[in-house]
């Protein structure tokens, strides 16, 4: 549970939602270069997009102010 001082102080959220999909037959690496590619259209400034065939592709989107909650429900110790 988020306490009220840190939503605060984080909130709004940055979020970017990335999907990526293959087939059962997709190589893992044919994967991670879909990654590869939605991290390098970021970098030149996309703020969404998508490129697929219907069952292998990827769909990104940036949001920059996030009005809902973290995606993640528990607090993580990064020691």
């Amino acid at each position: 549970m988020t306490n009220q001082n840190w939503i605060e102080h984080a909130y709004p959220l940055q979020q970017i939602v990335i999907r990526l999909q293959g087939t059962r037959h997709s190589r893992r690496e044919d994967i991670i270069n879909q990654l590869e590619t939605v991290l390098s259209r970021l970098r030149a400034g996309d703020v969404n997009g998508t490129d697929h065939d219907d069952d292998f592709g990827y769909v990104f989107e940036s949001v920059g102010s996030s009005p809902g909650l973290s995606f993640f429900n528990e607090s993580t110790d990064f020691r």
